[in-house]
């Protein structure tokens, strides 16, 4: 906090006062990404009853909460892995994508579908929130290689191999029974497709052995996109510290998301700031600042006290601050290192 007292001493205002002039600087040199959300499924689905909060996510939230960059996750539940249901789910994911491209056309003095580190660059500059594209669960393929390209196509840049239940790529953390033993044949050739594309590996949601073979076959690093910490919350959703240091040792990403389901046990009006951060302290700890970062799950069961949206985004910033993180390491935590592993996939790919 020494550069906070010196700012105290240099505009002669109150802590308080100057904390908050320290986040927005922080924020004002940064670029800070959100690395999931569920706000695609009340957009293209209105007339669906909701079962969690929503409401959490707009470009309006994301300019009051100082959020420049989100991915916007289109998801489909698990459902049976057959000809027709998988029909169901591709119509889901591609409507999902269409409304989410014709949000951003039609709130475009606010945000655009960027499409690569730059673009996210771009636009921090021209003051405009980043829509980046994403899909839970590879359902949505079946058993069509050739729908990872159709979705890239779509401006999709990453993808998460599972959700609740096994599929035809992969075996879920939350599914009782083993189908595949991790990846399927089909999954080791989707993550090739993936790679050749440019697209990142999601392995949120995975079961144990999928997220550990998903981290050996990626030729470019793999991120759990919104999970949390096992050894703090023992639930099949959060990662072992094997999968953890895994991960990090490929250059991934673990991305602590702000809910109480993966946060802590109590209940949740007593789950807030301290909770997140405990799990951020721990990933930092275990593998170092390079590795972790923020992924909501806004609209799909996410928010804590302190930080019930995105509009309240900047708490964490102040948090971190009081914590002692350096302006650096608060910059690589919030986005560097998405942007780090955005540029290293895309780099890899092959042509595209």
């Amino acid at each position: 906090m020494k550069v906070l007292f010196l700012l105290c001493l240099l505009t002669q205002v109150p802590v308080t006062d100057s904390l908050d002039l320290l986040v927005e600087r922080v924020h004002d040199s940064m670029i800070s990404i959100d690395t999931h959300n569920d706000f695609s499924m009340q957009l293209a689905f209105p007339e669906q009853r909701a079962t969690v909060t929503k409401g959490q996510v707009s470009f309006e939230l994301m300019k009051t909460g100082r959020l420049d960059a989100a991915f916007f996750a289109a998801y489909q539940g698990q459902g049976p892995c057959t000809g027709e249901d998988h029909g169901r789910a591709k119509y889901l994911a591609d409507s999902m994508l269409m409304a989410l491209h014709r949000y951003a056309r039609e709130h475009r003095q606010l945000g655009a579908v960027a499409y690569s580190a730059a673009d996210v660059r771009t636009l921090k500059k021209q003051g405009k929130a980043s829509l980046l594209l994403s899909i839970e669960n590879a359902y949505c393929l079946g058993r069509d290689i050739s729908l990872v390209e159709h979705y890239y196509r779509m401006g999709v840049r990453m993808i998460c191999l599972t959700h609740n239940g096994n599929n035809c790529v992969a075996d879920a953390a939350m599914d009782s029974l083993e189908t595949h033993g991790g990846l399927s044949p089909f999954g080791y050739q989707v993550i090739q497709e993936m790679n050749r594309l440019g697209m990142i590996v999601d392995v949120s949601h995975a079961s144990r052995k999928t997220c550990l073979q998903a981290v050996q076959a990626s030729k470019t690093p793999v991120m759990a996109s919104h999970s949390g910490v096992y050894n703090l919350k023992k639930i099949p959703r959060n990662l072992t510290d094997e999968e953890i240091i895994a991960i990090a040792s490929r250059g991934g990403l673990i991305q602590i998301s702000i809910g109480r389901y993966f946060l802590s046990n109590l209940p949740k009006a007593e789950v807030g700031m301290e909770h997140l951060l405990e799990h951020i302290n721990y990933v930092v700890d275990l593998v170092g600042i390079d590795h972790v970062g923020i992924g909501s799950d806004f609209d799909g069961g996410g928010g804590i006290v302190g930080v019930e949206d995105m509009g309240k985004m900047k708490a964490i910033t102040r948090a971190l601050l009081e914590q002692g993180y350096t302006e650096g390491e608060i910059g690589k935590l919030w986005g560097g290192n998405v942007l780090r592993v955005m540029e290293e996939v895309a780099r890899n790919a092959d042509g595209f």
